[in-house]
Parts: structure tokens; sequence; C-alpha cells
């Protein structure tokens, strides 16, 4: 029961606006979670039907040292008994809760997406004015992420056949389940992804207005780079205690440094004379492999293993 409940609990809400979000479902076998965005669901040995107040519960589940014992009392409450512990739940009404399940047309997944998803989550923005940019978008072979500074593309392996932006918070609990889907489906306005033992976890889709992402990629394989310098990333790492507040990071042919009058580490290989914000830098740590830094103030490109993108610098 306790995997079952730590599957679904991602999606209950943390804001008891609507109470019913605060809750889970027991109903038919099964254990549901709905948040208003995304709704998680498990199948549960329990016969009872209830919707009991979702993290109290499991803090009493997760207590219960012996088999758990569950029933509704006269007042409707979900008393818990295991071995000398006891606990009751509040709850709500089966009627006030969101019937909220899988639906749409079933898409193949034909090879691994969570590796992508992990890559580019970092990449995705948290800016609600351009809530396109707030996810990940699976795009034919490939899958696309922004946080409007940098920009990166990743090739799949296979062909997604429609086009569809993941939120991020979908893409963060994705990664948390940890575990390849089985099965999606898919409507115009949510995915619903299917995992081994009958769980799925449905969400919400974004905007599909995104700009004109291929026009900036493809000039990328235009574009001269070369390999990052070995030691690169931890320079920066070496820097960052120094940063303006700005967090700037000025590259000079062979130092990097954080200002005229500030700390630098030399190193071989650094070219050009260029300015970026040093926490984009760091996301292309473990990415990027090849890099165009000669190409600002224009966006550099990079590559790195099945991937593309370019990052914006900053005007000194």
């Amino acid at each position: 029961m306790l995997t079952a409940l730590k599957f679904v609990k991602g999606a209950v809400s943390t804001k008891d606006y609507v109470p019913a979000l605060t809750h889970f479902r027991i109903a038919h076998g099964r254990v549901t979670g709905y948040n208003g965005k995304m709704s998680l669901s498990a199948p549960v040995a329990l016969d009872v039907d209830c919707c009991p107040k979702a993290i109290p519960f499991v803090k009493a589940i997760e207590a219960c040292e012996e088999t758990a014992q569950l029933h509704l009392t006269p007042s409707g409450k979900l008393a818990i008994r295991s071995g000398k512990f006891k606990a009751h739940v509040d709850t709500l009404p089966g009627g006030d809760f969101p019937n909220v399940g899988p639906e749409g047309l079933a898409v193949s997944l034909d090879g691994a997406l969570l590796e992508a998803l992990a890559m580019l989550y970092a990449f995705s923005a948290e800016d609600a004015s351009r809530p396109w940019a707030a996810g990940v978008l699976l795009d034919g072979n490939t899958a696309v992420a922004t946080n409007n500074v940098v920009i990166v593309q990743k090739w799949l392996g296979y062909h997604f056949p429609y086009r569809t932006n993941l939120p991020r918070y979908a893409v963060k609990e994705m990664l948390r389940i940890g575990e390849e889907p089985v099965g999606m489906q898919l409507t115009n306005n949510s995915a619903t992804f299917h995992y081994e033992g009958q769980r799925w976890m449905r969400t919400q889709l974004n905007s599909l207005e995104w700009p004109d992402i291929h026009g900036v990629l493809d000039k990328v394989d235009t574009l001269a780079c070369e390999p990052l310098p070995p030691g690169f990333f931890e320079a920066l790492e070496t820097l960052a205690p120094f940063v303006d507040e700005q967090n700037r990071i000025f590259l000079r042919d062979g130092l990097l440094t954080t200002g005229a009058d500030g700390a630098s580490v030399e190193l071989a290989g650094v070219r050009g004379n260029s300015t970026f914000n040093l926490r984009m830098l760091r996301l292309l740590g473990g990415v990027a492999v090849d890099v165009g830094f000669d190409s600002y103030p224009a966006p550099v490109p990079f590559f790195g293993d099945k991937l593309r993108g370019c990052i914006a610098g900053l005007r000194e």
C-alpha cells in the first residue's frame, strides 16, 4: 500500500483552495491523487471507498509496523489500526473528488524518453510570462527545451508522431518516478503516461506556440566549434564565489575571470573575448562537448551527445 501511496502523492496539492485536491480518492481498488493540473493513480488492495486527507493518510500508513486494517467510522473518518497504533484521518464525500482518468489516442513509445527529459529539464523555463517555454517540447525525432538564454535540442532515436509540449512540473514528476513509461495516450489538452503495474500519470499540456526554433538551431550547424578546454567547468566552480551581482564570467584568451579587479583562472584553450552568466554556463556541464565561443556576441553554438544548442552571452 505504501508503494502505491508514494507513487500518487506527487499529485497532491499543497494549497487547500479546493479541498478535494488535497485528498486521495480510494475506490474500485485504486488510489488516485489530483492537484488540478496532474493526476496519478495506482492499484491498491483496499476495499474502502473514501477520500482521505492525503498527507495525514500517508503519515499514518508510514507509522504502521504491522498489517494495517482500515474502516470508515460512523462520523465519516477513516480509521487505521496496526498493532498498538491507531489513527483517524478526515475524509471528503467521494462526489467532491474530480473524475480524471486516462483518455485519448494511444501513442507508441518506440524508445527511451526518460534520458532526454532528465537532460532537458534543467533547461526548461520557470518564467510564467512565457508558458510555452515552461516545459519540454517533443517534436518529431527530437525533444527541445529553452530557458530563453540557452536552447537545447536532443535527438530521441525514434519519431514521436505528435508535437507535444510537456509541462515542467510533469517532467519533474516523471523524473521522480524514475521509470520509462510503457505506453501513452494523447488528446489536444492532456497526455497520460502508463507505467508497469497498471499505474498512470495524466497531465495537462503546455501551449505549442513556440517561436521558430528551427531557424535558430539549423544555423548552429553552420558555425565553427572546438572541444571545450579540459578543466573548464572546474574553473567555473573555482570562480563562483567571486562573481559580481550580475553573476558574470568573462572569457579572455587563455583566461577565465570575474573582472578586471576580480579572481581569475588561467586555462589554455580559452579563446576570444566574451561574457556569460555563470549559472547559464554551469548548465552546459555534462552536456556540451564542443563550443563555438568565437560566435559571440551572436548566440554561441554547442554540441554534445546527440544534441545541439546555443547559449546567449551578456553584452559588455
